[in-house]
């Protein structure tokens, strides 16, 4: 059982390690921050405030001031503009045009514990100068005190979050902005697709790439395979095909995604994981001895599927970091899995052929036999 299950095992260590190191180099190359913005399929770049707000149905204007906390507490956004406009719950409509259109838990009876709040100025229409802005925890409906919360100022293009805790009774200290003085905030995310293309091919190249020569490689113990196979120009060849299927594999995931996200992200998602298996499975069995083409496909469209459910799990439960590793790990198992299966009908082959088969021809007899 341990030799009928070694390539299954092998795809799924050398998927795992180099999942963990693509994800190592993420995070030294900031990719979050690159993709932010953007839809992708195997990272997690939502904004929970701008979809808490979406489903809210807030508007977006500049400046913006927006307010976050995760209890059913009633805290209370506060902005006073450059003339002296007081808008809170009290007064949710400025003269100058300010207007608090989003104010969660006010009404004990109707809570949530993704509340938020929004105080915006259509573009070009707000006045210059400096606001004030500042939070109150108005009303304990039951949660836990002291109570966290993040607020998010957008002006001019740019944005910048401040964090705090507040107790009932308590306002957090009034901050002063001004948009002529934010240039050094943080860039508002801007969708990227092109990126998001690239770094999904880079992902499932480094993947095909260490499948091939992972899958390869240990078959070098089996004395029924062929010599030529391990030769450098052919190692190399089989490589360069394993990491250009997955860069194809890649891309293509991301494109599908891409395109159904707009009808539902879950189909998305499933859709564009399958196909990525698919096309790697495809890929990987050109370039690896023993691995049927057809096998193979199946394999990498089952564990694509399976693998975006995977997916989902982890960024419940832990983050998208998680979930590519798993993602990996279970198309490395998938695909593997099928020399194992090859090997396993070699050897069913010579048992039924009472050893009249030469060894050197297993492999070629067995693929005509279970091709009539």
């Amino acid at each position: 059982m341990g030799v009928r299950l070694l390539f299954g095992t092998i795809g799924l260590v050398v998927a795992l390690l180099t999942a963990l190191g693509l994800n190592r180099l993420f995070d030294a190359l900031n990719t979050a921050a690159l993709l932010a913005g953007s839809q992708v399929l195997l990272f997690e770049t939502r904004d929970d405030l701008v979809e808490r707000l979406e489903q809210a149905g807030a508007q977006f204007g500049d400046p913006q001031f927006s307010l976050s906390w995760n209890n059913r507490n009633d805290l209370d956004l506060h902005v006073i503009d450059p003339q002296g406009n007081h808008i809170y719950f009290r007064q949710r409509v400025s003269p100058t045009g300010g207007e608090l259109d989003v104010d969660a838990n006010a009404d004990r009876l109707r809570t949530t514990d993704r509340p938020v709040e929004n105080i915006y100025w259509r573009p070009g229409n707000a006045p210059q100068g400096t606001y004030k802005v500042y939070v109150h925890h108005y009303a304990n409906h039951g949660d836990r005190d002291p109570t966290p919360y993040t607020l998010r100022i957008t002006m001019n293009g740019r944005t910048r979050e401040f964090e705090g805790q507040l107790r009932y009774g308590e306002e957090s200290r009034a901050i002063s902005v001004d948009p002529s003085e934010a240039s050094d905030w943080a860039l508002l995310p801007i969708e990227r697709p092109l990126w998001a293309i690239v770094v999904m091919a880079g992902w499932g190249a480094a993947l095909g790439l260490m499948l091939a020569l992972g899958l390869r490689l240990p078959q070098a113990f089996f004395k029924q395979v062929n010599r030529a196979e391990f030769h450098m120009r052919r190692v190399l060849t089989g490589a360069l095909i394993g990491a250009g299927a997955g860069a194809l594999s890649g891309a293509a995931g991301q494109l599908l995604f891409g395109w159904l996200i707009v009808f539902d992200t879950t189909l998305a998602r499933w859709g564009g994981s399958a196909l990525l298996g698919g096309l790697l499975g495809y890929g990987l069995g050109h370039a690896t001895p023993n691995l049927p083409v057809p096998l193979a496909r199946t394999a990498g469209i089952i564990g694509g599927a399976l693998s975006s459910w995977a997916y989902l799990w982890a960024l419940e439960h832990y983050d998208d970091a998680m979930g590519r590793w798993l993602v990996a790990a279970l198309l490395g198992l998938a695909i593997g899995l099928m020399i194992t299966l090859l090997f396993w009908r070699m050897r069913y082959a010579l048992v039924q052929s009472g050893g009249a088969i030469r060894t050197n021809r297993l492999s070629k007899a067995n693929r005509l036999r279970v091709s009539r």
